[in-house]
């Protein structure tokens, strides 16, 4: 048996079982009297067991393995993570299009029986050696605190699945699909693919993966000279100062709530969702540039926050972050010492866990609103993941 090492709650390795080759996915010794890690590997196990696809390893069955404890068993063939495929060689655009419509297929055929896959990120699209042919990973990695997944997979989840708030329906995979579509980087032609694909709003995606290969055929392509110089540019940086104040102001709402209350989850909860609603309704209706560049900055936060500064105006000459991703220069002292209060308050990991993800459900929000773009969402998702990260150490 050969391991493979990941970050993961999960003990990852590949054998030969009777002349084929196999995966096993089980968990790593510290969780394994753990029931409801066993849990987690069971419903794994039957949520998919009854997919079989050419595109997709197929999950063979689950049981008590000598090494492993608990573990379900796939099928496998030597290959290799589609970004170790792309770092190997420079792959022409007709060879990249078959692994999207490869993909698209396996999801395609999941949808049809009923299956979301959910997690489908740059580790578990697999390219096999012989043949360069797609195999999905369908058993979900798991991580003992969910901000801890590595950052390279955090931009290919769909945002109601980074807050769990809904259940999932095929429209998280074509999330996930529409990123991958972006980062193969066939070029402006496939704009709007990506557009529909990765809106924030799940309901203004393709409603199933045949619309968006049909969408992804035709290429379509709408995008003015005009549109595309602004969407280059991105916002101005008198609107950039005005977003980022905003989004400190409303973080400010957000927290305080979560530092001074620990009652209840539902109570807790529901204070933060009406605070955050009435501060991105007053924020609204003061966006104008000339009526926010009028007010002083500092002035501004601190008429907002009872205890803590928001970062001075020339923290982005300070903060190491240059072009798109200066807005976090201004932005992550603020978010940092919320963070900090909610972790020293909180009587409990667990009720830790629950107030971080409120507030960076919030305050995401926040960003997505003020047109961010699809980049900087990503920056801002891998600096709040990499604090936690730091945290938690």
């Amino acid at each position: 048996m050969e391991e493979i090492k990941t970050d993961s709650i999960n003990l990852i390795a590949t054998a030969n079982d009777g002349g084929q080759s196999v995966l096993y996915v089980g968990l790593k010794e510290a969780y394994r009297d753990k029931p409801q890690y066993e849990r987690y590997l069971r419903k794994e196990f039957e949520k998919s067991k009854a997919l079989d696809n050419p595109n997709i390893f197929r999950l063979l069955e689950i049981s008590e393995t000598e090494n492993y404890g608990l573990a379900i068993k796939t099928e496998w063939e030597d290959s290799r993570t589609l970004a170790q495929w792309l770092k190997e060689a420079d792959h022409n655009d007709e060879e990249k299009k078959r692994i999207i419509r490869q993909v698209a297929s396996a999801l395609s055929y999941m949808h049809s029986q009923g299956v979301v896959h959910g997690g489908l990120n740059s580790l578990n699209i697999n390219i096999t050696r012989k043949g360069d042919n797609v195999k999905l990973l369908l058993v979900h990695l798991r991580y003992v605190d969910s901000l801890k997944q590595p950052e390279e997979t955090l931009k290919y989840i769909a945002p109601e699945a980074k807050d769990g708030t809904v259940g999932l329906n095929p429209r998280a995979d074509i999330f996930s699909l529409g990123v991958r579509l972006k980062d193969l980087g066939l070029g402006d032609e496939y704009h709007s693919v990506i557009t529909t694909s990765c809106s924030f709003g799940r309901n203004d995606r393709f409603d199933s993966v045949e619309s968006f290969l049909e969408a992804f055929d035709r290429r379509h392509y709408t995008r003015t000279p005009a549109e595309e110089e602004t969407a280059s540019q991105g916002p101005s940086p008198s609107r950039m100062r005005i977003i980022i104040l905003a989004a400190i102001a409303i973080a400010i709402a957000i927290a305080v709530p979560l530092i001074v209350h620990n009652s209840s989850e539902s109570t807790a909860d529901n204070q933060q969702t009406e605070q955050t609603d009435s501060a991105a309704n007053n924020e609204q209706n003061n966006t104008d540039e000339q009526q926010a560049a009028a007010q002083p900055a500092p002035d501004t936060t601190q008429q907002t926050a009872p205890t803590d500064q928001a970062a001075p105006a020339d923290q982005t000459a300070q903060g190491g972050y240059t072009g798109d991703e200066a807005f976090l220069n201004d932005l992550l002292p603020q978010m940092k010492a919320d963070l900090d209060k909610i972790y020293a308050q909180a009587p409990d990991p667990e009720t830790a866990q629950r107030k971080v993800a409120v507030y960076y459900k919030g305050l995401r929000n926040v960003l997505r609103k003020r047109h961010l773009k699809i980049a900087q969402l990503d920056a801002f998702d891998k600096a709040f993941a990499a604090y936690i990260q730091q945290k938690k150490q």
